[in-house]
C-alpha cells in the first residue's frame, strides 16, 4: 500500500507500550522517529524501524529511557503526533449526582455547613520543586532523574485536602508558576521554571514547556500531584481537577511567555496542557485539565496589544487546531463569568454580553453562549461533550443593606443559569469572606468590618448559599427555585 494512501489514525499509551495506530498495513518497516516535547528543542531521543503488526505500531512505552506517554512521534504518515489514550494506574470515574455549589474556601467546617461540594486551590510550581536537597524536601525520583519537593508546602496542602475530602468537597487545583507567589524563587531554579520569555510586568508566567529541562521539571511536578492525591486509597485528601494557569488570554498578566501571538502562545499553553493530561491520566482516569478563562469571549481584554492579550474564542480555536492535527486529547474548560463590571453585580444589566457567538464577554448573562460553543462538533473530543467548571467568580456588596440584597439576588440568578446547562460541573463562588486587599471589592459571603480584614457577620448571600439546593435521602441534590 503506497506511503499516500496510509494516515496515523490515533496512539494510545498502555503501561508498557505506545501503539500506532494507522489506516492501512505498509508493506515494509515503518521509520518511528521520537522527540522531546519542548516546544522550542527539536530534541531526537530515538529512531526507530517498527514492523506494522495488523496496521499498529508497537513500541515500548520506555524504550528511549523517557515516558513515552509525553513524548512526540514523526513517521512517514501525516496525523496525530502524541498520543490521545493514556492507560490509567487507577481506573475510576469523575463523581456524580453532586451539587454544582463551590466556593474558594476559607474555613472547611463552614463550608459544609454551606452544603459546599466544590473547590479550587493555588499550587505553584515555584513553590514545590527544589533543585537541590535540604532538611524540608524529600526526593522523587520520575522518568530516570531525581527532583526534591518541599514537604513543608505539600504538608500544608495535605491538611487542607484531606479536611476537604473528608466532608465530601471536590478539589480542583490551580498550577500556577510565578517568581514570588508563597516563596521567591532561587536564581538557579528561574531558566528551569520560569517561561524563558517572562516578562517580569506578569504577576504570573507561563509555564516552561519550551526547553527540555523546563518540560522535564513540570512533567514531575504534575505527576508528583497526580500519585499523591489521585490514588483512592490516599490518607492525605483527594484530588479532581487541573487548571492550568489563570485566565490566559489575559497572558500578560497571568501566565506571562512575553510578546506572542495568539497562534505563537497556544501552542505553549497547548503542550502544557496536554503534557498535564497525559500526567494525571497515567494515575486517574478522573482528574480532568481544563483551561482557564477569564469573561473577555470574542474580544481581548486590550485589542490595542495583541501578542499580550487574546480573545477566548481566538485562543480555544487556535488549542483546537493544535489538539486536533497533533493528537486530540481531553481538556475542559474553567470559565470565570464575572460581571462586565466587576464593582456591580447586576450582570443582567451587562450591555456587552449578548447572545451573538462572537460576543464580547461572557458573563452570567449569556452563559449559554459557552455551551453552544462547546456543543459544536468540532469542538467535541472523541464524540463527546468537553466539561465546564466556574472556577473563579463573585457579586461585589458595598456595607449597605441594598447592595447585600442585589449581591445574593445576583447569585441566585446566576445559580439558576448554570442549572439549565448540564454540562457545568460546579460554580465555585470567590470568596468565602470580604478581603481587604481585593481591588476595593467585598466578594465574600462573610462581610468584613470596614477599617479591617475582621470578619463581621455573614451576609444575605451566606444564606441563600446554604438553602439553594439540598440533599434527598438517595445522596441526590434538590435544587430549590426562589
Amino acid at each position: 500500500m503506497p506511503i499516500s494512501n496510509i494516515i496515523v489514525k490515533r496512539l494510545d499509551a498502555f503501561k508498557e507500550k505506545i501503539m500506532i495506530t494507522l489506516s492501512g498495513k505498509p508493506s515494509g518497516p515503518v521509520s518511528v522517529s521520537v522527540f522531546s516535547p519542548a516546544v522550542g528543542e527539536r530534541l531526537l531521543l530515538g529512531k526507530y524501524e517498527v514492523e506494522a503488526e495488523d496496521s499498529k505500531l508497537i513500541i515500548g512505552r520506555s524504550v528511549t529511557g523517557r515516558d513515552g506517554a509525553f513524548l512526540r512521534y514523526e513517521t512517514p504518515f501525516e496525523g496525530p503526533v502524541f498520543v490521545s489514550y493514556v492507560e490509567p494506574e487507577f481506573d475510576y470515574g469523575y463523581p456524580e449526582g453532586l451539587s454544582k455549589k463551590g466556593l474558594q474556601i476559607s474555613d472547611p467546617v463552614d463550608a459544609e455547613v454551606l452544603g459546599v461540594k466544590h473547590t479550587a486551590i493555588n499550587v505553584a510550581i515555584t513553590d514545590v520543586m527544589k533543585k537541590t536537597p535540604s532538611d524540608s524536601t524529600e526526593p522523587f525520583e520520575f522518568d530516570g532523574h531525581t527532583y526534591y519537593v518541599d514537604m513543608s508546602e505539600i504538608r500544608s496542602y495535605d491538611e487542607r485536602f484531606r479536611e476537604f475530602t473528608k466532608r465530601g468537597i471536590l478539589v480542583n487545583l490551580i498550577l500556577l508558576c510565578g517568581k514570588h507567589w508563597r516563596q521567591y524563587v532561587p536564581e538557579e531554579m528561574k531558566p528551569i521554571l520560569l517561561h524563558p520569555d517572562y516578562n517580569d510586568e506578569g504577576t504570573l508566567s507561563a509555564f516552561n514547556t519550551v526547553t527540555d529541562e523546563g518540560v522535564r521539571w513540570y512533567q514531575a511536578f504534575v505527576t508528583y500531584l497526580a500519585k499523591r492525591y489521585g490514588d483512592p486509597a490516599s490518607t492525605v485528601g483527594r484530588i479532581y481537577g487541573m487548571i492550568i494557569s489563570n485566565e490566559v488570554q489575559s497572558q500578560w498578566i497571568w501566565g506571562n511567555a512575553g510578546e506572542k501571538t495568539c497562534a505563537e502562545f497556544a501552542k505553549h499553553y497547548t503542550m502544557a496542557m496536554r503534557l498535564a493530561w497525559v500526567a494525571a491520566s497515567s494515575v486517574s482516569s478522573a482528574i480532568r485539565i481544563y483551561a482557564s478563562l477569564d469573561h473577555f469571549w470574542g474580544r481581548a481584554m486590550d485589542p490595542s496589544k495583541p501578542t499580550r492579550f487574546y480573545g477566548a474564542l481566538e485562543l480555544l480555536s487556535e488549542i483546537r487546531k493544535l489538539a486536533k492535527s497533533e493528537g486530540d486529547f481531553y481538556y475542559n474548560i474553567a470559565h470565570h463569568p464575572y460581571p462586565q463590571d466587576l464593582s456591580m453585580p447586576d450582570f443582567w444589566n451587562d450591555t456587552t454580553a449578548t447572545d451573538d457567538d462572537d460576543t464580547m464577554r461572557i458573563t452570567f448573562k449569556n452563559l449559554e453562549v459557552l455551551a453552544r460553543f462547546i456543543y459544536k462538533e468540532e469542538n467535541l473530543f472523541e464524540g463527546r461533550r468537553r466539561r465546564i467548571i466556574l472556577s473563579e467568580q463573585g457579586f461585589n456588596s458595598k456595607w449597605t443593606p441594598e447592595s447585600e440584597i442585589l449581591q445574593a439576588t445576583a447569585y441566585g440568578r446566576a445559580y439558576r443559569k448554570v442549572m439549565e446547562i448540564p454540562e457545568i460541573d460546579s460554580f465555585i463562588l470567590h470568596a468565602h469572606r470580604d478581603n481587604a486587599e481585593e481591588f476595593g471589592l467585598n466578594l465574600g459571603v462573610w462581610r468584613r468590618k470596614k477599617d479591617s480584614n475582621e470578619i463581621d457577620a455573614p451576609k444575605p448571600i451566606y444564606y441563600l448559599m446554604k438553602a439553594i439546593d439540598t440533599v434527598d435521602d438517595t445522596g441526590h441534590f434538590v435544587w430549590q427555585r426562589f
